[in-house]
């Protein structure tokens, strides 16, 4: 298997210039929030009612991170998605590397996602790397007994076979790149 076993693990840093071309994209385009989030293929009951997702590309079949699909936006924001993945996936030296899904997911303010491990045979094999994008001290990653802060300006890859939720006491939406990683 390929993901990750341990608990999270920094990939690094993110340049300013890649955070701030997404953080501008998503400023520009607040509208897609409800628009993707309709024909969301990633609909799993912890997220009703506290997250919101903008995906990109997604699994074509849950059995399986091998064939994915893109989804309308991608071409428009792919300029500025290819160059922040792109950085967060140095360190894996990847000589066939892939993404199988790649999404911008909303924690609202003040809202939790319960905690759950994700069964999917799809999120089996890549590793699960999340890049804050919007985030605030204050908002806890769970990971069994853990309790991590994800720092904007970082890549962080984390553990989906474990049990892990999110809590978002703020008054700001979290928003985060996450994206499947794998070497094909």
């Amino acid at each position: 298997m390929c993901y990750f076993n341990g608990h999270i693990r920094d990939l690094g840093k993110i340049p300013d210039q890649c955070l701030q071309a997404l953080e501008q994209m998503i400023n520009k385009n607040t509208q897609l929030w409800m628009e993707a989030n309709d024909s969301n293929p990633n609909k799993f009951k912890v997220f009703q009612g506290n997250t919101d997702h903008i995906v990109f590309q997604f699994p074509i079949d849950r059995q399986s991170h091998e064939t994915s699909i893109y989804f309308p936006w991608w071409t428009e924001w792919q300029d500025v998605l290819t160059p922040l993945i792109y950085s967060a996936i140095q360190s894996y030296a990847y000589s066939n590397g892939k993404t199988s899904r790649i999404m911008l997911a909303r924690l609202l303010a003040g809202k939790r996602s319960k905690m759950h491990v994700d069964h999917t045979r799809s999120a089996n094999i890549p590793h699960k790397i999340h890049v804050p994008i919007q985030t605030h001290p204050a908002i806890q990653f769970l990971e069994e007994d853990n309790i991590y802060y994800l720092e904007r300006g970082r890549a962080y890859e984390v553990n989906n076979k474990v049990i892990h939720g999110t809590y978002n006491p703020s008054l700001t939406d979290r928003i985060h790149l996450i994206f499947d990683y794998y070497e094909q």
